[in-house]
């Protein structure tokens, strides 16, 4: 209140002040233009009375000139043409004959004039005379008119101004001190309330009623901050409670108002918590999640959706409730990151589901090739012999995939990490090259070799899987007649184990996917070569587990080539 007494007072004084002062800078100015004319006009009669029309008259206008200290003369025969001048070269000039001056000179002998002039590029008041030869004699004289006494007057207004608002200040306050002094205490407890608020002393206050309000005041601020207290910390510990849920929580009301969001929620939906009180349209834009709003909130029927969230599946359970009886109805949004359960549902799902495709085949035949043998069948050697390989050979076949699938699992739940101990890699790599020569001399195919010595803490069972997988597949999948290249690197904070090979590329819709257990290119080939489909999924299972990465490159011209790295 106080300060709107000042600034009311203020600002009148102002507005008056700048009237004012405008109006008698106009008043004064337009007084002084009209003395500045009547000055110029007495001038030029004193100069026409020098001027000689048969002296040269350039000369005589710098002379002129000279003796008005430097105010602009012109003299202008009586077709309009200048013949000279003190300010500019008479003889570029152009005709003045349509110069207002000159025209208003013609009839009424002299003239006034302010102006832009074309030739100087400046405000000039000119004044004019004709001589009775017929020449005209201007005089020229910048002036800026009323803004430059405007300006002139400006300090002089803020210099009253300023001594007029401190006068007036110093009365304000001395008035308006026993008036609003007591309200400003009183305002001043209420606003710090939640703090316990101001004790007021209603013995100073001269006022009857300000006394049975300033005790009232107390009375209540005392019992308003204890009730705030106790509401603030109740809040306190349900906001905690709420921002470190994993599951997102949501509530809004029946107009889709955001009227509480969680940390959790906020991260689902990629918002900020500073939504709340604004629609759930800046919270998010999924029109699947939006139209299970509408509809819980419009059929009063709970809902439940998944959506994608980054990557990420969100489980979100939308639950109508009665805020109070009677009143609009409120949703409550529960959201709970499902990807790893879903995922490791598929995944169990797919592993069983391919696991038994794989090792449905190698029994079937074991059991067709027994059949044969124990049906009384006329067989000669030759086919019994064949029958009898068969067995074996899917025999063998059935105890590797059996070993992948027992390894790959244990990998998974971590049984295989082994004791961490300071191992050759290059020793394992060359004894992984070893155990594939036979199976690389049956297609005729040379192993190249180029290794660092290298020597890491890991788990030696772990990178003999990874090394052996990795070679033993470059030599299965090679064509007849190819090379497999092993370079092994030792390189600033990481070793790089790199196996490339001759065989038929990769297609780019399948690189991807290659790592993925049970994943087979071309199905026919694979299973001629005796793979499991298990070797490249339990070589990235090794490589994860080491916190290293795995790529892989393949083309017509360089083939197939996996770099593995692996930190130090």
């Amino acid at each position: 209140m106080k300060k709107a007494v000042f600034k009311g007072f203020a600002s009148i004084l102002v507005v008056a002040l700048l009237i004012c002062g405008v109006l008698c800078a106009a008043v004064f100015g337009i007084k002084q233009t009209d003395a500045k004319k009547e000055e110029l006009r007495r001038i030029v009669i004193v100069i026409a009375g020098e001027f000689d029309p048969l002296q040269e008259h350039d000369a005589q206008a710098d002379t002129l000139a000279a003796m008005l200290n430097g105010i602009r003369v012109t003299i202008i025969d009586s077709n309009g043409n200048v013949t000279g001048d003190s300010a500019a070269d008479y003889t570029t000039m152009e005709n003045h004959a349509n110069r207002p001056e000159i025209m208003e000179a013609k009839g009424t002998a002299n003239a006034v004039s302010i102006r832009q002039s074309n030739t100087l590029g400046a405000r000039l008041m000119y004044a004019v005379i004709k001589t009775s030869d017929g020449y005209y004699i201007r005089l020229a004289e910048e002036y800026n008119g009323i803004a430059a006494n405007l300006l002139s007057f400006v300090p002089a207004v803020s210099l009253a101004a300023l001594l007029s608002l401190t006068i007036a200040v110093f009365l304000a306050s001395k008035f308006s001190a026993g008036v609003t002094g007591p309200i400003a205490d009183m305002n001043n407890s209420l606003n710090s309330v939640i703090d316990g608020g101001v004790t007021l002393n209603p013995a100073d206050y001269p006022y009857e009623e300000l006394y049975d309000m300033a005790e009232k005041i107390n009375a209540l601020a005392a019992d308003i901050s204890l009730h705030i207290g106790n509401l603030k910390e109740e809040k306190d510990k349900t906001c905690f409670i709420l921002d470190n849920m994993r599951e997102g929580l949501i509530l809004l009301g029946d107009d889709q108002t955001i009227l509480l969001i969680n940390n959790s929620a906020c991260s689902y939906m990629y918002c900020c918590k500073d939504i709340t009180g604004r629609s759930i349209l800046h919270c998010t834009r999924n029109s699947e999640f939006l139209r299970a709003v509408n509809t819980a909130l419009s059929k009063h029927q709970n809902q439940s959706i998944d959506i994608n969230a980054g990557g990420r599946v969100i489980e979100a359970g939308f639950t109508v409730v009665n805020q109070r009886p009677g009143t609009n109805k409120g949703l409550i949004i529960t959201m709970i990151d499902v990807t790893e359960s879903r995922n490791a549902v598929k995944m169990r799902r797919d592993f069983f589901s391919n696991a038994s495709h794989e090792l449905k085949t190698p029994i079937t035949s074991i059991k067709g090739s027994a059949e044969l043998l124990c049906a009384g069948v006329p067989l000669d050697d030759s086919q019994r012999e064949e029958l009898l390989t068969r067995i074996g050979l899917e025999s063998e076949r059935l105890c590797t995939l059996i070993d992948d699938i027992i390894m790959i699992n244990r990998i998974e739940s971590g049984e295989v990490t082994g004791d961490r101990e300071l191992t050759d890699l290059t020793a394992i790599v060359r004894e992984c090259r070893k155990e594939a020569l036979p199976l690389a001399e049956q297609s005729n195919l040379t192993i190249n070799e180029d290794l660092e010595p290298v020597s890491l803490y890991a788990s030696r069972k772990s990178l003999y899987e990874l090394a052996g997988n990795l070679i033993m597949n470059a030599v299965k999948y090679n064509n007849p007649g190819g090379s497999v290249d092993i370079t092994l690197k030792n390189i600033k904070n990481e070793i790089i184990l790199t196996v490339r090979n001759d065989g038929e590329p990769i297609p780019p819709e399948h690189q991807h996917r290659v790592f993925e257990r049970f994943y087979r290119v071309d199905k026919g080939r694979s299973k001629k070569a005796g793979g499991t489909g298990l070797g490249l999924s339990i070589v990235k299972h090794v490589v994860d587990s080491m916190n290293g990465r795995i790529t892989l490159e393949s083309n017509e011209k360089n083939g197939t080539e996996f770099s593995v790295r692996l930190p130090k």
